[in-house]
């Protein structure tokens, strides 16, 4: 049987060409491109016809190629085309499989043309389309016609453009068609077709027999019962043509044919197809003919006798027709009486014994991946298609077992030294099997007493043979491998046994420190027994005489993440330890045989631990407004848990303050805060500046080395009597005639009690105001109410005005928190009398009224009154709404109309709102007239206005005639409009508009008039008075001030901004807040909250009025209090381990003596570097510990931590080591100079820092600059010193006989010793200037006597604790080169190198006072030294030195706020300032500047 392949496949068209339109003559290739198995044939068409029907060979060609794919690619290249050649082109792709085709029409340029077919065949009953043949283009109509008629678009026969269609074909279709093509320009081209419709053939069905067996005969008959002759017959058998080789007879006649089979074998067995072809179509009809074959072996089965485990392989295979089915069995019983027939077997299934792929029956044979005994047995192979009686063979399988052992893996057998070891084997095999024992490759020998061998079990069929060793008293060399042998005929085969003889293990050596923390410690000793069981006996070694030792059993650690373990050694980690205490330990190893003896001792103390537990006995009392006396015990002695350094107290305000401003920055120490007391025997403290009468919550926690220890629970206390803490509540407000009625409730009552006693309350009121220069409440006033009283009247107020209203309670320290605000409007007073009327003539019936409305009153409406003169009554009233500018021009105007002319009118005026009518207002009179001259109706005033703001000056008239009135204005301002209505608009008012303006009216009859208006420009506030201090604490000023002088041409004080910020910062960091005028009498106060800790501010002020802001006024430059942090010792601020430094910032922040709280450390700056040098790395910190880890173990470090306060940067470095693995300290931290030029900030991450290589940049040229600058004006001095006392005797004290030195500090600095002269040394304030004599009297020719032209040295000390900007030292001019720059006094020395102090006034003045106008003057008279030095260090910053180096050149010495920054904060600063007249007798005098 031939049966067709799966890779074959019918043509599929991978690439076609598109229709085209070309020019005659031209060239032309369509490409076509097919895929297929087996390859495609590609034939190319034309209208259905092949090629070679219309045109010569010699002009086209057609070439094929295969693709890189596998396709077929045929392109047809057509020569020298003309109109005819157009038409409709097929490429049809054909194989075996079938065949696909592609059309498309090629349109050539040309006249149309139809070519000459022959007769089109369709196929009767089959759907069929005709393409018109033609040629041309472009062509504008294709028909088809038959018998004279044109065939439509719709139908079964239909004709769309050139497609004939028939669906179906019926034979009534054949006929002739005509095809005709039209041109666009009407050539017209027409030819017949002849369309002949066939009939297919069709085959009569036909069957073959079902019961044909090999060597019988058939036949097969084919006949035909309709379709057109002739007929052509062919037979395939499997889809292929009849094979030679069948000996089959094929006969065809006429309309039938016959195929027969003379004698049938297994190879005629298939499906044979008649095909009968004809002219129309081609028709097939198939049967099966099946030949019946009885089986017959191809492969006979054999016995088999296979190993166990082996594959087992029985095939059994047949032939026959239909195949025949193979089917295996076992037998599985005998026959009871012998019977061959009657034996009983069971169908071999798969999976039948034991797993699915044990043995199974596939494919005729009987297979097993593996032998088992279950396989053993007889079998018997069926073959069977049920033609004739079946095929049978039976065969035996046998299955031997050579020898094994059931467990294969060596098997560990463990004795007790001393006692009996017991080693067996089990093996399995086929008989004889025999069992044999070795050691190191040799038989045992078995006449020694002390081995023997016993076995057990036959062997073979199935049953094991087991086989024992015993040995009597074990020792260690009996330790070993032992294998025993099994082997039969059938193989061989050996299995390990190892005996282990176990004893007590050896005493742990080697007994060391891995580690070591607080609470643990991590041991290691060489490991000697793999097996062995750990513990450990330590006992402290301060325990009371007595104590037990304790025994711990250790865990071995499998692989320790943090330490590093050497190979051949153990380790464990042994907790439950105290923090900084001393042990002694030993270890021992033990099995189950026994224990080891004890290791050598091991001494070692554990790391410090943050206290575990808080300080005892908390108590607080209040000793005096504001303070708290804290006292407390120290911890249980037992939780130090090392050495106790302190204890830092932490407190918090529970509720309001005594102060009566919000908070406008950070809290201050009066609300939280925390300071750190040094040494654990102090257990009282005094907290300062807290609130008066405030509830505090205060904990305290104990720390040492490592860190603080867990809180006390708080307890909590108040402050003294002091102001209500909280605020009035409950405030509302009702508004009455002239009045405010105003309610609220008490205050709240404090949790817990007691409250203050209440005094009484008071009410503040003030008028609101809405302006470009003032928002808000300003002026108002305060009322009284008792302390038992819940409202109060306010009286004697504006009438429909806005008032803000707060109440604060009042107890005999002063008011509590204000209540919230709350706003209240006033009733309407009725409006006054209108006493400015003017009426006049403006036409012969019509009179216009201007008025001044009544001030301080909200008009809704007036009533204008009309009435003949000496006429008794007949007045009638008109309603007069204001327009919108009466509130800003003041004045209302209206027209009356309906007169008589010359009769004498009175009008009158009164006003309306919301409270009623206002009185009548003054009477005037006019009379109509058609010739009344021109007038001014408007009411020329003084108007008072801002800068800045617009202006109308409304020119209204009357009278005048009928003509046009001219309006002239003069001056004119110079941005300014002149309205259609003659109105003067000022856009922009400035300084330049003020004056008088005048309107000038010009009627058409000749008369005019004139009318002047007065503009005034409203100055702003002057500066108010310079604020004052009235005290300070860390966080906080309380700054006062008196109000401004009243003005008489200045608008009233609305209020006032008072600004703050901290000296020196950068621009946009001021503050600011708003004081209403009148919210105290004579004076104002404000608290200024949130302010930086021992830190120089700046304050001023500016006034508000409706007409401007003012000017800033004097600045005010005051400092809060406190100190800064301090640097520790290494020992108490460094705790190490020995992979971790852990720095304790609590120890940096210890108060002072009596209760001194420092100042806060906003920002700490830690890193930290390797001792042998490289970068610097920042370290994370909490604000009380940093923490640095996977250090070395054993190694040095250097520490860098700069403290960031609010005014000062504290610094210091260290040096210290981590711990050895083994927990041993290998130095204590020790402290090293600060790095000049440097900062612990100085590392990434960290702002502000610097970078390596600053020390001689920042530190040693500075230093060698400025002691050669020092040493120079030592040497001036002396000079000095010499020349006066030589020439003036020393006056009585207190004058001194030399120049006093001062410094800020006494004693010695950094390792530097100031000496004063003659021993003197007096302690001075900071931020004070101070004033040397110096030079020689001049004796010269005048004679006079204490007259001094040299120059004097002058002191400028600053602040203990300042910042950075204030450290810095001035710039240094170049006092050689640059004399000329200081003016040209003169000197009597030229070898001090002094310039000319006349000049040096600018950079000798404070930071703050430099560019205000009242900070210093002095007459142009005085001599002033420019020399400025350094009392103990003259190092500054690289940057610093640059800009002092440009200054020096340019001579700014006014910058001061970018100069660089001094690297040592506490070193006092000497400065050498001014020179002030002196008295009569020349002596020197000190003067303090004021801050």
């Amino acid at each position: 049987m031939i049966m067709s392949t799966n890779c074959e496949s019918a043509p599929e068209l991978q690439y076609t060409f598109i229709e085209q339109a070309l020019r005659a003559g031209g060239d032309v290739a369509l490409r076509c491109a097919a895929a297929a198995a087996p390859p495609p044939r590609i034939a190319w068409l034309l209208d259905a016809q092949p090629l070679a029907h219309y045109r010569a060979p010699h002009r086209y060609t057609v070439t094929e190629e295969t693709g890189a794919g596998g396709e077929i690619v045929s392109v047809l290249r057509l020569r020298a085309l003309s109109a005819a050649d157009g038409g409709r082109y097929t490429c049809r792709a054909h194989n075996s499989r079938g065949a696909a085709e592609h059309s498309a029409r090629l349109n050539v340029y040309g006249p149309p043309s139809i070519r000459a077919v022959g007769p089109v065949r369709v196929v009767a009953g089959a759907n069929a389309t005709i393409y018109c043949p033609y040629a041309g283009y472009p062509i504008s109509e294709v028909w088809w016609w038959r018998d004279g008629e044109r065939i439509g678009g719709v139908g079964r026969v239909s004709a769309r453009s050139a497609a004939l269609r028939l669906r179906p074909a019926l034979p009534a279709d054949q006929a002739a068609y005509a095809c005709s093509v039209t041109a666009p320009d009407g050539q017209v081209a027409r030819r017949e077709i002849e369309i002949q419709v066939r009939n297919p053939p069709k085959i009569s069905p036909f069957i073959f027999s079902a019961e044909l067996t090999e060597g019988s005969s058939a036949q097969a008959l084919c006949g035909v019962s309709s379709g057109d002759k002739p007929l052509y017959f062919s037979w395939l058998k499997d889809g292929a043509p009849l094979p030679a080789a069948l000996q089959v007879q094929e006969k065809s006649l006429g309309e039938f044919s016959l195929l027969v089979f003379p004698a049938l074998a297994a190879r005629h067995s298939g499906v044979y197809t008649c095909r009968v072809a004809n002219h129309a179509a081609s028709a097939n009809y198939s049967a099966t003919l099946s030949v019946k074959v009885a089986p017959s072996w191809t492969t006979e089965p054999s016995d088999a006798a296979v190993l166990l485990g082996a594959p087992l392989l029985l095939e059994c295979a047949a032939r026959g027709h239909p195949t025949p089915v193979i089917t295996w069995f076992r037998k599985v019983g005998e026959s009871p009486n012998g019977l061959e027939n009657e034996e009983q077997w069971e169908e071999v299934s798969g999976g039948q014994w034991g797993d699915p792929g044990g043995a199974a029956a596939r494919g005729g044979a009987l297979s097993a991946a593996a032998a088992a005994r279950r396989h053993q047995g007889r079998y018997r192979c069926k073959a069977d298609n049920g033609v004739g009686a079946p095929l049978l063979k039976h065969v035996n399988v046998t299955v031997h077992e050579p020898a094994h052992f059931e467990a294969t893996e060596p098997r560990n057998v463990s004795a007790v030294r001393g006692r009996e070891a017991v080693l067996w084997c089990r093996a399995r095999g086929d008989a004889p099997l025999s069992l044999t024992w070795t050691r190191l490759g040799r038989r045992l020998d078995l006449d020694s007493f002390r081995w023997s061998i016993s076995e057990s079990g036959a062997g073979g069929a199935g049953e094991a043979l087991r086989s024992e060793l015993r040995l009597r008293a074990a020792e260690g060399a009996d330790a070993g491998e032992y294998r025993c042998l099994a082997a039969n005929h059938y193989g061989r085969a050996e299995m390990l046994v190892f005996l282990h003889v176990e004893e007590p293990p050896e005493a742990p050596a080697g007994l060391r420190l891995g580690g070591v923390g607080a609470r643990w410690i991590r041991l290691v000793w060489d490991a000697s027994s793999t097996d062995a069981r750990y513990s450990a006996i330590y006992t402290p070694l301060h325990a009371p005489p007595g104590s037990a030792a304790l025994t711990v059993n250790l865990t071995i650690e499998t692989a320790p993440l943090d330490a590093e373990i050497p190979s051949g050694a153990l380790s464990a980690i042994l907790s439950g330890l105290r923090p900084a205490a001393a042990y002694s330990l030993r270890a021992v190893a033990a099995n189950h045989v026994g224990a080891s003896p004890p290791s050598a001792p091991l001494l070692f103390t554990t790391l410090e631990e943050a206290p575990s537990s808080a300080p005892q006995d908390v108590r607080v009392r209040a000793v005096a407004p504001g303070e708290l006396l804290v006292s407390w015990t120290a911890p249980s002695r037992d939780s130090w848990n090392g050495e106790l350094l302190g204890y830092v107290v932490t407190w918090r305000a529970l509720s309001g303050a005594d102060d009566d401003e919000e908070s406008e920055g950070e809290e201050g120490a009066a609300r939280a805060g925390s300071v750190a007391i040094a040494g654990w025997a102090r257990t009282e403290l005094t907290l300062r500046g807290l609130h008066r009468y405030a509830r505090y919550a205060v904990s305290l926690r104990a720390y040492n080395r490592a860190g603080a220890g867990p809180p006390a629970p708080p307890v909590y206390a108040s402050t003294a009597d002091g102001v209500p803490l909280e605020a009035v509540g409950g405030v509302r407000c009702a508004a009455e005639a002239g009045a405010l009625r105003v309610w609220w409730s008490p205050p709240a009552p404090p949790a817990p009690p007691p409250a203050p006693a209440l005094a009484g309350y008071d009410v503040h009121y003030a008028p609101q105001y809405d302006s470009p220069a003032w928002t808000g409440p300003a002026g108002g006033g305060v009322a009284a109410a008792a302390s038992g009283a819940s409202g109060a009247t306010l009286r004697q107020l504006r009438p429909a005005t806005n008032y803000s209203v707060w109440v604060r309670a009042r107890t005999g320290s002063g008011p509590g928190p204000p209540s919230t605000t709350v706003t209240c409007t006033t009733l309407d007073d009725v409006p006054g009398a209108i006493r400015s009327v003017r009426a006049l003539a403006s036409s012969a019936s019509t009179v216009r009224v201007s008025w001044r409305a009544p001030p301080r009153t909200r008009i809704s409406h007036f009533t204008l009154y009309t009435k003949e003169r000496d006429k008794v009554g007949g007045e009638w009233s008109q309603r007069v709404e204001p327009d919108e500018d009466l509130e800003e021009e003041g004045e209302a105007w209206h027209e009356v109309r309906g007169l008589r002319e010359r009769v004498l009118y009175e009008f009158w005026v009164r006003a309306h709102n919301g409270a009623g009518a206002g009185e009548p207002g003054r009477v005037a009179t006019a009379a109509p007239a058609s010739n009344a001259p021109v007038r001014v109706l408007s009411w020329p005033r003084t108007i008072r206005a801002i800068r800045g703001t617009r202006v109308r000056l409304r020119c209204m008239v009357a009278g005048g005639g009928s003509g046009a009135i001219r309006r002239r204005w003069a001056p004119l301002p110079r941005r300014h409009t002149v309205t259609a209505a003659g109105d003067l608009l000022i856009h922009e008012l400035e300084a330049e508009s003020s004056g008088n303006y005048t309107c000038l009216v010009s009627g058409a009859d000749g008369s005019s008039d004139i009318a002047t208006w007065r503009v005034d420009l409203r100055a702003p506030p002057a500066a108010p008075l310079a604020p004052r201090l009235l005290r300070a604490d860390h966080h906080n000023m309380l700054v006062a001030w008196d109000a401004a002088p009243a003005h008489i041409e200045m608008e009233p004080i609305l209020g006032y901004t008072i600004w703050w910020t901290r000296e020196g910062a950068t621009g946009g960091t001021a503050r600011s807040a708003r004081v209403p005028a009148g919210a105290s009498v004579g004076g104002y106060s404000r608290a200024l909250r949130g302010l930086a800790c021992g830190a120089r501010h700046k304050v001023w002020l500016r006034a508000h009025s409706l007409a401007g802001v003012s000017v800033p006024s004097t600045p005010l430059l005051a400092a809060t209090t406190g100190r800064q942090a301090g640097a520790p010792p290494g020992a108490a601020f460094i705790w190490a381990n020995s992979t971790s430094l852990r720095l304790n910032l609590l120890v940096w922040r210890a108060g002072g003596a009596a209760g001194e709280l420092p100042c806060p450390v906003a920002r700490w700056s830690v890193a930290l570097r390797p001792a042998a040098g490289g970068g610097w790395s920042a370290l994370p910190e909490d604000g009380e510990t940093a923490e640095a880890g996977g250090l070395a173990p054993g190694a040095w470090y250097e520490v860098r931590v700069a403290a960031h306060g609010a005014a000062a940067v504290t610094r210091a470095r260290y040096r210290a080591a981590t711990r050895a693995r083994s927990g041993e300290r290998i130095g204590d931290p020790v402290e090293l100079a600060v790095e000049e030029g440097a900062s612990p900030a100085g590392v990434e991450g960290v702002p502000g820092g610097d970078t390596e290589g600053r020390t001689w940049r920042g530190g040693l040229a500075p230093a060698l600059a400025a002691g050669a600058l020092a040493a120079l004006l030592g040497a001036g001095a002396a000079a000095l010193l010499r020349a006066r006392r030589a020439s003036t005797p020393p006056p009585a004290r207190p004058a001194h006989p030399h120049p006093q030195l001062y410094t800020t500090e006494p004693g010695k600095r950094n390792g530097k010793t100031l000496t004063p002269p003659n021993g003197e040394l007096e302690e001075i304030s900071p931020y004070a200037t101070f004033s040397m004599g110096g030079g020689a009297t001049n004796t010269g020719t005048t004679g006079t006597t204490g007259a001094r032209s040299g120059c004097a040295l002058h002191l400028h000390t600053f602040g203990r604790a300042s910042p950075l900007a204030m450290a810095a030292p001035p710039s240094r001019p170049n006092l050689l080169h640059h004399a000329s720059e200081f003016g040209g006094c003169s000197s009597d020395s030229e070898s001090s190198g002094s310039p000319c102090a006349a000049c040096a006034e600018t950079y000798r003045l404070p930071a703050g006072a430099r560019h205000t106008p009242h900070a210093h003057t002095r007459s142009r008279s005085e001599s002033v030294c420019g020399v400025e030095s350094s009392a103990d260090d003259t190092s500054y910053s690289a940057s610093g030195r640059g800009e002092r180096a440009v200054r020096g050149a340019r001579g700014e010495r006014g910058e001061r706020g970018a100069r660089g920054r001094r690297r040592r904060d506490h070193a006092p600063a000497v400065r050498y300032g001014e020179v002030r007249e002196r008295s009569g007798d020349g002596s020197a005098y000190a003067r303090r500047d004021a801050l």
